[in-house]
């Protein structure tokens, strides 16, 4: 996390003051386990999946490593591994088993919920790091692929923006998830840069390329996502490498969760305009970068 803050320019926006503070952004993933690095932020947990269990968990530890890059303190880990908004208030809902699997009833219900209580816990942001391929079984059902769009509509309509992975299906074309498709979310693809990593795969070269039927731009801007160290579920001080769009995702929604701190006020279009434009053009085709990598700097107009 070290090198994504440098990388993208960040410590100016810290210097303003910026933290995320009483801004709460709802991931909804695999869960949550209780880090350090989140102590006295969790706003809420609602466990999705029908387990019965009370209490934050993780039993995969997806959901955890996202939390961490949007919003994990870095306290165990003497602020080397810090989220980009360090003080926002996480609400997490658990919609996927250990596996990484879920149905999009479970998806369904997540959203009905975020929709029924927006005002009492004041979202604004939503953070799904999950990657639907075109190819599930599920999609073929139109009547779900309708309701999805229209569960989308409604977020935006509602003032809530939706951050999305592109999914790790590509480097095809059309092979974006399903859920990043929309002109009414900020969907991520991955891209690192110039960063090296010896001979480890880059997740630039599986990530999830458009164009959509909806925009020839999607995804809609790319982040860093190859060997992210973040929270673990295993140790309350531990953390674990991770590759891939999910994590990229909450990079931008971090930047997002700035953006709502410095701007209360602003409209979802807007914040959406001001993350397409804070980007640098890699020369990339724009169905692989979008409008390019997100660069915090230029998110806040420095």
């Amino acid at each position: 996390m070290d090198r994504v803050r440098k990388q993208l320019h960040l410590d100016e926006i810290y210097h303003m003051g910026l933290t995320g503070k009483d801004v709460n952004v709802c991931v909804l993933d695999t869960g949550l386990f209780m880090h350090r690095d989140f102590t006295g932020r969790v706003v809420e947990f609602i466990d999705f999946t029908g387990r019965g269990r009370k209490g934050p968990y993780d039993d995969s530890g997806h959901g955890t490593h996202v939390c961490g890059i949007l919003a994990g303190s870095g306290y165990a880990g003497g602020g080397q591994f810090m989220g980009i908004a360090p003080e926002a208030g996480i609400i997490a809902g658990k919609i996927l088993d250990r596996e990484g699997k879920g149905s999009i009833e479970e998806l369904f219900s997540a959203m009905d919920w975020i929709l029924s209580n927006q005002r009492s816990y004041q979202i604004r942001l939503v953070n799904i790091s999950i990657g639907i391929p075109e190819k599930d079984d599920f999609m073929e059902n139109q009547e779900k692929r309708k309701q999805l769009r229209r569960y989308i509509e409604l977020l935006y309509e509602r003032g809530i923006l939706l951050v999305t992975a592109a999914g790790n299906f590509g480097p095809e074309n059309n092979s974006l998830s399903l859920l990043g498709e929309s002109t009414h979310t900020i969907c991520v693809g991955c891209h690192d840069g110039a960063a090296k990593f010896g001979n480890i795969k880059k997740c630039e070269n599986y990530s999830g390329r458009g164009p959509s039927v909806y925009s020839l731009r999607k995804p809609d801007l790319v982040a860093p996502g190859t060997q992210i160290i973040s929270c673990s579920n295993r140790h309350p001080a531990g953390y674990v490498r991770k590759s891939g769009t999910s994590m990229s995702c909450p990079i931008v929604s971090g930047l997002a969760a700035l953006l709502l701190q410095r701007y209360p006020g602003i409209s979802v279009e807007e914040l959406m305009q001001k993350l397409r434009k804070g980007t640098t053009d890699l020369g990339e085709p724009w169905t692989k970068q979008g409008y390019g990598m997100i660069d915090g700097a230029k998110v806040f107009g420095f």
